[in-house]
């Protein structure tokens, strides 16, 4: 099932452009960020596009409320907390290899769904880019700017969601690759995207059902990309699969 998803239909809106020195997201060389349209596949049909805007977000991680700054930004290495959002690199049960700079998770999740740290140095950063957004780093890790925006992202929602929307930065026309998990872990779908750019993106269930309980986030985009405002509908951040050690932030 094939989308192809253009800025006015959506009400896309563009948030920043490249820049001419070597940051994260953004290298030297790099081109212009896609002002027009972005290719949205789905394998399945669970997941479909839709308007951001039409997304509720009675809740939102704006990576605000956590340590950021120029980059190369703040590096942590344990569970990442923001807008009763759990963040980390990918699920339990999930293995990690490497293409080139970027981050290949694959593997069974074994419910519940539950987050997985990176190793140190690997796992998420934040630093300011226009605003602060969220990062996974890659295997060449954290301060390394080739490291910066190359890694995957997990997201762990407290409660199961219809709708949610993001916005994914630093894009280059590469593509993206979304997986969406039931709270059992189980797979939902997968959706591809392609043309990349610095845009929002909605999606919902098919089905209407709130079944949406984690996303993975993987890239392969010329300097990698980032996440910032993550609407949901809110709810408290679950502990069910946690300790107290997963639940502390830690950065350095």
């Amino acid at each position: 099932m094939t989308c192809l998803v253009s800025l006015p239909a959506l009400a896309f809106t563009l948030l920043g452009t490249a820049h001419a020195d070597h940051r994260p997201l953004t290298g030297p060389g790099d081109p212009t960020p896609i002002l027009g349209r972005a290719i949205v596949t789905s394998v399945e049909g669970a997941i479909i596009a839709v308007d951001p805007a039409t997304v509720p977000c009675t809740q939102i991680a704006t990576f605000e409320d956590v340590l950021g700054g120029d980059p190369p930004g703040t590096n942590f290495d344990g569970l990442l907390e923001s807008g009763g959002l759990l963040f980390a690199e990918r699920f339990q049960g999930q293995s990690l290899s490497y293409s080139g700079l970027f981050d290949v998770v694959s593997g069974v999740i074994e419910g519940p769904l539950a987050l997985q740290q990176g190793l140190p140095g690997q796992n998420l950063d934040v630093f300011l880019f226009n605003s602060n957004v969220l990062a996974g780093l890659g295997h060449l890790g954290y301060p390394d700017i080739d490291a910066i925006g190359e890694g995957s992202m997990a997201i762990l929602f407290p409660l199961p969601q219809s709708k949610v929307s993001f916005e994914l930065v630093g894009g280059n026309g590469g593509s993206a690759t979304l997986t969406f998990y039931r709270n059992d872990g189980s797979l939902i779908d997968t959706i591809t995207i392609s043309g990349l750019a610095d845009l929002a993106y909605g999606f919902e269930t098919a089905d209407g059902t709130s079944s949406i309980a984690g996303i993975l986030i993987q890239n392969t985009d010329p300097s990698g990309i980032g996440l910032d405002n993550v609407c949901h509908f809110g709810g408290v951040v679950g502990t069910h699969a946690l300790t107290w050690g997963q639940l502390k932030v830690l950065y350095h």
